[in-house]
Protein backbone atom coordinates (compact mmCIF):
# COMPACT_ATOMS: atom_id res chain seq x y z
CA UNK A 1 0.00 0.00 0.00
CA UNK A 2 1.04 3.27 -0.99
CA UNK A 3 1.73 5.83 2.17
CA UNK A 4 0.73 9.40 0.81
CA UNK A 5 3.05 11.90 1.97
CA UNK A 6 1.66 14.05 5.18
CA UNK A 7 1.74 17.94 5.73
CA UNK A 8 4.50 18.73 8.53
CA UNK A 9 1.88 19.91 10.87
CA UNK A 10 -0.17 16.20 11.13
CA UNK A 11 1.59 15.30 14.02
CA UNK A 12 1.47 18.46 16.45
CA UNK A 13 -2.53 18.45 15.40
CA UNK A 14 -2.39 14.91 16.81
CA UNK A 15 -0.53 15.58 19.88
CA UNK A 16 -2.77 18.59 20.59
CA UNK A 17 -6.38 16.51 19.75
CA UNK A 18 -4.87 13.76 22.59
CA UNK A 19 -4.20 17.15 25.31
CA UNK A 20 -7.76 18.32 24.08
CA UNK A 21 -9.32 14.64 25.08
CA UNK A 22 -7.54 14.19 28.03
CA UNK A 23 -8.44 17.32 29.66
CA UNK A 24 -12.21 17.14 29.01
CA UNK A 25 -11.71 13.58 30.53
CA UNK A 26 -10.15 15.02 33.52
CA UNK A 27 -13.00 17.78 34.08
CA UNK A 28 -15.82 15.31 34.22
CA UNK A 29 -13.95 13.07 37.25
CA UNK A 30 -14.26 12.85 40.45
CA UNK A 31 -13.13 15.16 42.48
CA UNK A 32 -11.63 12.90 45.09
CA UNK A 33 -8.30 13.90 45.66
CA UNK A 34 -6.08 10.76 45.53
CA UNK A 35 -3.40 9.58 48.46
CA UNK A 36 0.20 8.98 46.93
CA UNK A 37 2.73 7.35 49.69
CA UNK A 38 6.23 7.17 48.48
CA UNK A 39 8.19 4.04 49.86
CA UNK A 40 11.98 4.92 49.80
CA UNK A 41 13.73 8.57 50.43
CA UNK A 42 16.17 8.42 48.38
CA UNK A 43 17.36 10.99 45.40
CA UNK A 44 14.46 9.87 42.99
CA UNK A 45 11.86 9.93 45.61
CA UNK A 46 12.37 13.79 45.02
CA UNK A 47 11.09 13.56 41.52
CA UNK A 48 8.19 11.89 42.81
CA UNK A 49 7.43 13.89 45.36
CA UNK A 50 7.44 16.75 43.07
CA UNK A 51 5.79 15.45 40.75
CA UNK A 52 2.51 14.79 42.64
CA UNK A 53 2.78 18.11 43.40
CA UNK A 54 1.49 18.97 39.71
CA UNK A 55 -1.48 16.65 39.82
CA UNK A 56 -4.70 17.84 40.35
CA UNK A 57 -6.78 16.16 43.08
CA UNK A 58 -3.87 14.28 44.20
CA UNK A 59 -1.62 14.51 47.47
CA UNK A 60 1.71 13.68 49.10
CA UNK A 61 -0.21 11.21 51.63
CA UNK A 62 3.07 10.50 53.72
CA UNK A 63 6.27 8.56 53.11
CA UNK A 64 7.96 5.67 54.35
CA UNK A 65 11.96 4.35 54.73
CA UNK A 66 13.85 2.02 56.73
CA UNK A 67 16.00 4.58 57.93
CA UNK A 68 13.69 6.64 59.86
CA UNK A 69 15.62 10.13 59.83
CA UNK A 70 15.24 9.98 56.07
CA UNK A 71 11.76 9.81 56.59
CA UNK A 72 11.27 12.17 59.02
CA UNK A 73 13.63 14.85 56.76
CA UNK A 74 11.46 13.84 53.66
CA UNK A 75 8.55 14.07 55.47
CA UNK A 76 9.30 18.03 56.60
CA UNK A 77 10.56 18.93 53.64
CA UNK A 78 7.03 18.22 51.50
CA UNK A 79 4.92 18.65 54.24
CA UNK A 80 3.62 15.36 54.84
CA UNK A 81 3.14 12.25 56.71
CA UNK A 82 6.05 10.69 58.12
CA UNK A 83 5.02 6.65 58.89
CA UNK A 84 6.88 4.21 61.13
CA UNK A 85 6.82 1.82 58.80
CA UNK A 86 5.94 0.53 55.44
CA UNK A 87 3.36 -1.86 56.85
CA UNK A 88 1.63 1.35 58.51
CA UNK A 89 2.01 3.46 55.31
CA UNK A 90 0.56 -0.01 53.80
CA UNK A 91 -2.28 -0.11 56.27
CA UNK A 92 -3.12 3.43 55.59
CA UNK A 93 -6.65 4.28 54.51
CA UNK A 94 -5.25 8.10 53.30
CA UNK A 95 -2.97 6.11 50.97
CA UNK A 96 -4.59 4.88 47.80
CA UNK A 97 -1.24 4.48 45.31
CA UNK A 98 1.99 3.44 46.49
CA UNK A 99 5.49 4.92 44.69
CA UNK A 100 8.52 2.39 44.67
CA UNK A 101 11.24 4.47 44.84
CA UNK A 102 14.11 2.10 46.63
CA UNK A 103 17.32 0.03 45.41
CA UNK A 104 16.41 -1.89 42.59
CA UNK A 105 16.14 -5.32 44.84
CA UNK A 106 13.56 -4.43 46.81
CA UNK A 107 11.33 -3.39 43.45
CA UNK A 108 9.72 -6.86 43.58
CA UNK A 109 8.75 -7.72 47.48
CA UNK A 110 7.48 -4.32 47.96
CA UNK A 111 5.46 -4.40 44.74
CA UNK A 112 4.23 -7.59 45.57
CA UNK A 113 3.34 -6.07 49.12
CA UNK A 114 1.95 -2.94 48.32
CA UNK A 115 -0.55 -4.63 45.87
CA UNK A 116 -1.31 -6.85 48.53
CA UNK A 117 -2.51 -4.40 50.48
CA UNK A 118 -5.06 -3.44 47.52
CA UNK A 119 -2.45 0.01 46.81
CA UNK A 120 -2.06 0.92 42.92
CA UNK A 121 1.37 0.56 42.65
CA UNK A 122 4.16 3.27 40.95
CA UNK A 123 7.40 1.68 40.70
CA UNK A 124 10.63 3.00 39.22
CA UNK A 125 12.64 1.18 36.98
CA UNK A 126 13.53 -1.93 36.35
CA UNK A 127 10.48 -3.34 37.55
CA UNK A 128 12.50 -6.31 38.98
CA UNK A 129 15.32 -8.13 38.37
CA UNK A 130 14.26 -11.05 36.78
CA UNK A 131 11.23 -12.79 34.69
CA UNK A 132 10.52 -14.67 37.66
CA UNK A 133 9.72 -11.48 39.85
CA UNK A 134 8.14 -9.83 37.30
CA UNK A 135 5.55 -12.35 36.66
CA UNK A 136 5.54 -12.85 40.71
CA UNK A 137 4.26 -9.31 40.72
CA UNK A 138 2.21 -8.98 37.37
CA UNK A 139 0.41 -12.46 39.28
CA UNK A 140 -0.22 -10.14 42.74
CA UNK A 141 -1.64 -6.88 40.52
CA UNK A 142 -4.22 -9.13 39.33
CA UNK A 143 -5.03 -11.33 41.98
CA UNK A 144 -5.70 -8.04 44.39
CA UNK A 145 -7.36 -5.69 40.81
CA UNK A 146 -4.89 -3.19 41.05
CA UNK A 147 -3.26 -1.08 38.94
CA UNK A 148 0.59 -0.74 37.86
CA UNK A 149 2.91 1.58 36.14
CA UNK A 150 6.56 1.44 35.58
CA UNK A 151 8.73 4.43 35.43
CA UNK A 152 9.29 5.26 31.41
CA UNK A 153 9.17 9.22 31.81
CA UNK A 154 10.66 9.33 28.53
CA UNK A 155 8.02 7.51 27.03
CA UNK A 156 5.69 11.14 27.84
CA UNK A 157 8.15 13.15 25.99
CA UNK A 158 7.74 15.55 23.58
CA UNK A 159 10.40 14.47 20.99
CA UNK A 160 9.62 10.47 21.69
CA UNK A 161 5.39 11.12 21.26
CA UNK A 162 6.33 12.90 17.48
CA UNK A 163 9.26 10.04 16.60
CA UNK A 164 6.46 7.27 18.10
CA UNK A 165 3.40 9.00 15.91
CA UNK A 166 5.58 9.04 12.28
CA UNK A 167 7.04 5.50 13.08
CA UNK A 168 3.44 4.38 13.59
CA UNK A 169 1.98 6.82 10.26
CA UNK A 170 4.13 4.40 8.37
CA UNK A 171 6.18 7.80 7.25
CA UNK A 172 9.48 6.08 8.07
CA UNK A 173 8.60 2.99 5.08
CA UNK A 174 10.02 -0.07 6.24
CA UNK A 175 11.80 -0.21 9.38
CA UNK A 176 15.30 -1.07 8.73
CA UNK A 177 17.28 -0.59 11.79
CA UNK A 178 16.98 1.23 15.20
CA UNK A 179 19.78 1.79 17.24
CA UNK A 180 20.12 3.11 20.89
CA UNK A 181 23.67 4.67 22.10
CA UNK A 182 24.10 5.22 26.21
CA UNK A 183 27.26 6.23 26.43
CA UNK A 184 27.43 7.49 29.73
CA UNK A 185 29.88 8.73 32.50
CA UNK A 186 29.33 7.73 36.42
CA UNK A 187 32.60 8.27 38.64
CA UNK A 188 33.84 5.86 41.24
CA UNK A 189 32.58 7.83 43.46
CA UNK A 190 29.31 7.57 42.32
CA UNK A 191 29.27 3.86 42.93
CA UNK A 192 30.79 4.63 46.33
CA UNK A 193 27.62 6.75 47.16
CA UNK A 194 25.46 3.72 47.58
CA UNK A 195 26.62 -0.02 48.97
CA UNK A 196 23.83 -1.49 46.61
CA UNK A 197 25.14 0.54 43.33
CA UNK A 198 27.30 -1.78 41.04
CA UNK A 199 26.14 -5.79 43.08
CA UNK A 200 23.47 -7.95 40.97
CA UNK A 201 21.81 -8.90 44.29
CA UNK A 202 20.50 -5.03 44.84
CA UNK A 203 20.98 -3.13 41.31
CA UNK A 204 20.28 -6.05 39.01
CA UNK A 205 23.28 -5.50 36.53
CA UNK A 206 25.09 -2.15 35.51
CA UNK A 207 25.10 0.11 32.78
CA UNK A 208 22.17 -2.26 30.62
CA UNK A 209 19.78 -2.34 34.08
CA UNK A 210 20.29 0.49 35.48
CA UNK A 211 21.36 3.31 33.25
CA UNK A 212 20.69 2.22 29.72
CA UNK A 213 16.95 0.32 30.51
CA UNK A 214 15.25 3.66 30.09
CA UNK A 215 16.80 3.69 26.40
CA UNK A 216 16.04 -0.20 25.68
CA UNK A 217 12.73 0.72 26.50
CA UNK A 218 12.26 3.28 23.99
CA UNK A 219 14.27 1.08 21.42
CA UNK A 220 11.46 -1.71 22.25
CA UNK A 221 8.63 0.87 22.10
CA UNK A 222 9.68 2.22 18.39
CA UNK A 223 10.92 -1.10 16.83
CA UNK A 224 8.70 -3.92 18.54
CA UNK A 225 9.50 -7.10 19.46
CA UNK A 226 12.93 -8.51 19.57
CA UNK A 227 13.21 -12.08 17.78
CA UNK A 228 17.36 -12.76 18.48
CA UNK A 229 20.54 -11.03 20.23
CA UNK A 230 23.92 -11.03 20.21
CA UNK A 231 26.03 -9.51 23.21
CA UNK A 232 29.04 -8.88 25.06
CA UNK A 233 29.06 -7.53 28.85
CA UNK A 234 32.56 -6.39 30.04
CA UNK A 235 33.87 -4.60 33.48
CA UNK A 236 36.64 -2.12 32.03
CA UNK A 237 36.78 0.25 34.68
CA UNK A 238 34.60 0.56 37.10
CA UNK A 239 35.50 -1.16 40.71
CA UNK A 240 31.74 -3.17 40.51
CA UNK A 241 30.27 -6.25 40.03
CA UNK A 242 28.16 -5.71 36.87
CA UNK A 243 29.31 -4.32 33.51
CA UNK A 244 30.17 -1.11 33.00
CA UNK A 245 30.41 -1.63 29.15
CA UNK A 246 28.06 -3.58 27.10
CA UNK A 247 26.80 -4.07 23.38
CA UNK A 248 24.24 -5.85 21.60
CA UNK A 249 23.26 -6.83 18.01
CA UNK A 250 19.75 -7.58 17.46
CA UNK A 251 17.19 -9.20 14.96
CA UNK A 252 13.58 -7.62 15.85
CA UNK A 253 10.32 -9.39 14.86
CA UNK A 254 10.06 -6.85 11.99
CA UNK A 255 13.03 -8.33 10.35
CA UNK A 256 15.03 -4.71 10.87
CA UNK A 257 18.30 -4.88 12.54
CA UNK A 258 19.42 -3.17 15.46
CA UNK A 259 22.18 -1.82 18.34
CA UNK A 260 22.57 -1.21 21.78
CA UNK A 261 25.61 0.42 23.57
CA UNK A 262 25.75 1.07 26.97
CA UNK A 263 28.37 2.28 28.87
CA UNK A 264 29.46 4.15 32.43
CA UNK A 265 32.70 4.42 31.89
CA UNK A 266 33.14 7.12 29.02
CA UNK A 267 34.45 10.64 29.39
CA UNK A 268 32.90 12.88 29.68
CA UNK A 269 30.15 10.97 28.67
CA UNK A 270 27.55 11.70 25.69
CA UNK A 271 24.25 12.56 25.04
CA UNK A 272 21.43 9.69 24.49
CA UNK A 273 20.98 9.30 20.82
CA UNK A 274 18.28 6.63 19.69
CA UNK A 275 18.15 6.65 15.57
CA UNK A 276 15.44 5.10 13.65
CA UNK A 277 15.52 4.12 9.60
CA UNK A 278 13.48 2.93 7.66
CA UNK A 279 13.65 2.88 3.72
CA UNK A 280 11.75 6.30 3.65
CA UNK A 281 13.29 8.55 6.69
CA UNK A 282 15.67 8.52 9.44
CA UNK A 283 14.85 10.54 12.28
CA UNK A 284 17.56 10.81 15.48
CA UNK A 285 16.88 11.82 19.25
CA UNK A 286 19.54 13.30 21.50
CA UNK A 287 17.94 12.55 25.15
CA UNK A 288 14.72 15.01 25.13
CA UNK A 289 15.24 16.51 21.53
CA UNK A 290 15.46 15.53 17.80
CA UNK A 291 17.98 16.91 16.46
CA UNK A 292 17.81 15.02 12.77
CA UNK A 293 14.34 14.62 10.72
CA UNK A 294 15.43 13.30 7.30
CA UNK A 295 11.71 12.09 6.19
CA UNK A 296 10.57 11.42 2.08
CA UNK A 297 7.97 13.47 1.18
CA UNK A 298 7.49 15.08 4.98
CA UNK A 299 8.49 18.01 6.20
CA UNK A 300 9.98 18.65 10.03
CA UNK A 301 6.64 19.45 12.12
CA UNK A 302 5.84 22.60 13.72
CA UNK A 303 7.46 22.91 17.34
CA UNK A 304 10.55 20.79 16.33
CA UNK A 305 13.52 22.68 15.84
CA UNK A 306 16.28 20.41 15.90
CA UNK A 307 18.73 22.30 18.52
CA UNK A 308 20.97 19.90 20.42
CA UNK A 309 19.38 19.17 24.26
CA UNK A 310 20.71 20.73 26.95
CA UNK A 311 20.05 17.84 29.18
CA UNK A 312 23.29 16.55 30.76
CA UNK A 313 22.07 13.40 32.56
CA UNK A 314 24.46 11.30 30.91
CA UNK A 315 26.97 13.46 33.13
CA UNK A 316 24.73 13.44 36.04
CA UNK A 317 22.37 11.25 37.36
CA UNK A 318 20.79 14.36 39.02
CA UNK A 319 20.40 16.49 36.06
CA UNK A 320 16.56 15.97 34.45
CA UNK A 321 13.51 17.98 35.56
CA UNK A 322 10.48 16.30 36.89
CA UNK A 323 8.19 16.78 33.78
CA UNK A 324 8.75 13.46 32.60
CA UNK A 325 7.01 11.85 35.69
CA UNK A 326 5.05 14.35 36.03
CA UNK A 327 3.01 13.66 33.08
CA UNK A 328 3.67 9.69 34.26
CA UNK A 329 1.70 10.31 37.33
CA UNK A 330 -0.54 12.49 35.68
CA UNK A 331 -1.76 9.32 33.67
CA UNK A 332 -1.43 7.06 37.01
CA UNK A 333 -3.76 9.23 38.95
CA UNK A 334 -6.32 9.51 35.27
CA UNK A 335 -5.78 5.75 35.43
CA UNK A 336 -7.25 5.05 38.96
CA UNK A 337 -10.15 7.27 38.15
CA UNK A 338 -11.20 6.43 34.88
CA UNK A 339 -10.35 2.43 35.42
CA UNK A 340 -8.28 1.86 32.64
CA UNK A 341 -4.57 0.46 32.48
CA UNK A 342 -1.69 3.02 32.74
CA UNK A 343 0.02 3.54 29.60
CA UNK A 344 3.20 2.09 30.91
CA UNK A 345 2.22 -0.88 33.09
CA UNK A 346 3.67 -4.23 34.34
CA UNK A 347 3.25 -5.93 31.01
CA UNK A 348 5.29 -3.17 29.14
CA UNK A 349 7.22 -2.88 32.03
CA UNK A 350 8.41 -6.48 31.96
CA UNK A 351 9.72 -6.24 28.12
CA UNK A 352 13.39 -4.21 28.68
CA UNK A 353 13.60 -7.06 31.86
CA UNK A 354 13.01 -10.26 29.26
CA UNK A 355 15.92 -8.17 26.50
CA UNK A 356 18.65 -7.32 29.08
CA UNK A 357 18.51 -10.63 30.52
CA UNK A 358 19.05 -12.23 27.30
CA UNK A 359 21.55 -10.04 26.86
CA UNK A 360 23.06 -11.16 30.05
CA UNK A 361 22.58 -14.85 29.07
CA UNK A 362 24.33 -14.17 25.28
CA UNK A 363 27.16 -12.68 26.83
CA UNK A 364 27.97 -15.04 29.45
CA UNK A 365 27.15 -18.29 26.83
CA UNK A 366 28.39 -16.40 24.25
CA UNK A 367 25.73 -17.49 22.16
CA UNK A 368 23.02 -15.89 20.05
CA UNK A 369 19.45 -15.98 22.16
CA UNK A 370 16.30 -16.64 20.45
CA UNK A 371 13.16 -14.90 22.28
Amino acid sequence: MKIMPLPGHWLMSTICCDRSRQRRVMNGMSNKVLGFGIIGCGTIAHWHAQAIQTIGAARLAGVADSRATAAQDFARQYHTESFQSIEELLSSPMVDAVCICTPSGLHAPLCIKAARAGKHVVVEKPMTLNLAEADDVIAACAASKVKMAVVSQLRFTQAVKTLKSAIDQGVLGRLISGDIYMKYYRSQEYYNQSSWRGTWKMDGGGALMNQGIHGVDLLLYMMGPVKSVFAQAKTLVRNIEVEDTAAAVLEFQNGALGVIQATTSIYPGAPRRLEICGSKGTIVLEEDRIVSWNVEGCPIPDGISLEHTENKSFQDPKAFGIEGHALQLGDMAAAIREDRAPLVDQHEGRKPVELIMGIYQSACEKRIIEF
